[in-house]
């Protein structure tokens, strides 16, 4: 039973509180409007001469081929003189808001503002190409949200990916509208989600249509701003903060509902992890959450056709393993019949490719062989956290779902990374498997 907490709800107040299991549609009500369409963005392109061509960039990214880099300019030119100081390392990769061609040469503004450079260059008599297309960034909008994909994952899971598409129908429309497999996605509507963990990230693809993760009650946060919202410890705005942030576009289950005249509504994480408000009520237009019955089914996903690390290095992302920052943590291992072992990992490392790669099986019977290799799609691979809880990926909506008739230091330890030390044992005994978080 949930504890009793320390409040109580003023004269005239609502709540409402959702029992366990309590049913709920699963399906918000959806408008079609039309297959998926192909878009590119729009910039303000550079005025020419007549004789001079102009393109937009179209989400282009380049890689830089030349072993020596390239000097930047502050304007479409290869003369030294308008060199900025800055340069273009080998290997470089960059993305570009648009291209200028002239006198023969394709000149090329970066995206990020310091500058342009050009294509070719003479070397000792010679042309020697200087780029060399390294991926492209595009848009796909999604009427009625984002259907017909199978998506998959890299074994850390912090890129979400096409895998395949569900059917020959949805692989006509989606090819038309330029989706290949292997492309990754990047963004939904503003929102990156490059780097999250897969299950929250299908949690927002299935919310984009009107679907929700589970049998309760869900809400998605709205602001706008891409912070989002702070939880509160009690239901008041003004009330002390847990230190936990729901970033917009998170989704969220609710068990309980206080609602009061001339007041936000306060909703209670069903992870008791403390509240949040809706302040329409108060401020009709300030929106901060909506239950995803009244999201509107549609979002357009920013897609990456290149290489995972070429993804990371453009957009700045940076993973405190790959750069080996912060001291090594180490996940302790119980194994029946086996003696304590340690395995070292470095901040933000996957926990169930940390134990494949240290040579443990963690997979049960014939788990062994038919699980899905970290895809998310068997739920097979758990372990039990006998400590450093709060050093992992708190638990996703359908890694909750999953796992709720499981005692719940139960883990899938797919949907885990690593932020402090840990201790786990492998392979515990009554497990009841609930299916995947795909």
């Amino acid at each position: 039973a949930r504890r009793r907490r320390a409040w109580r709800a003023a004269a005239g107040a609502t709540v409402t509180r959702f029992a366990e299991g309590g049913s709920r549609p699963r399906w918000s009500k959806t408008v079609s409007r039309g297959p998926p369409l192909a878009t590119s963005g729009t910039s303000a392109l550079l005025p020419l001469n007549e004789e001079d061509e102009a393109v937009e960039g179209s989400g282009r990214c380049f890689r830089v081929k030349y072993q020596m880099g390239i000097g930047i300019r502050d304007r479409p030119s290869t003369d030294p003189r308008w060199r900025t100081g800055s340069e273009l390392k080998f290997g470089e990769v960059f993305e570009v808001v648009q291209e200028v061609r002239k006198g023969g040469r394709r000149y090329f503004e970066l995206l990020d503002g310091r500058g342009w450079i050009f294509d070719w260059a003479e070397v000792e008599g010679e042309r020697m190409e200087l780029l060399e297309l390294a991926a492209e960034l595009y848009t796909v909008n999604f009427p009625d949200g984002v259907s017909g994909i199978v998506w998959s994952s890299d074994t850390t899971m912090r890129f979400c990916k096409v895998k395949e598409f569900a059917s020959g129908a949805d692989e006509m429309g989606l090819r038309q509208a330029g989706i290949r497999e292997e492309d990754y996605l990047v963004m939904i509507d503003q929102d990156p989600v490059v780097g999250m963990p897969m299950a929250k990230v299908l949690e927002r693809v299935w919310a984009s249509r009107g679907q929700q993760p589970g049998q309760g009650t869900f809400y998605k946060v709205v602001t706008d701003g891409p912070y989002g919202i702070g939880v509160r410890a009690e239901p008041d705005k003004d009330g002390p903060r847990t230190g936990q942030d729901l970033i917009r576009g998170t989704i969220f289950e609710v068990d309980e509902i206080v609602e009061e005249k001339g007041k936000p509504t306060y909703l209670h994480l069903a992870d008791d992890s403390g509240w949040v408000f809706d302040m329409r009520p108060v401020e009709p237009e300030s929106d901060t959450v909506m239950n995803l019955d009244e999201v509107e089914p549609g979002c357009t996903c920013t897609m990456w056709r290149g290489s995972a690390e070429d993804l990371a290095e453009t957009i700045g992302l940076k993973f405190k393993q790959d750069g080996k920052e912060g001291r090594p943590f180490t996940i302790t291992v119980l194994e029946e019949g086996q003696p304590i072992q340690k395995v070292p990992v470095e901040p933000g490392a996957n926990l169930r490719k940390a134990l494949v790669d240290a040579g443990f099986q963690i997979y049960q019977d014939f788990n062994e062989v038919l699980n899905c290799g970290s895809q998310s799609l068997c739920g097979t691979c758990v372990l039990a956290v006998l400590e450093g809880d709060d050093a992992l990926t708190a638990k996703s909506v359908n890694e909750k779902r999953a796992m709720s008739s499981n005692p719940p230091n139960y883990r899938l330890s797919c949907n885990i990374d690593i932020y402090g030390d840990v201790a786990v044992r492998i392979r515990p005994q009554g497990v009841k498997y609930g299916g995947p978080t795909a």
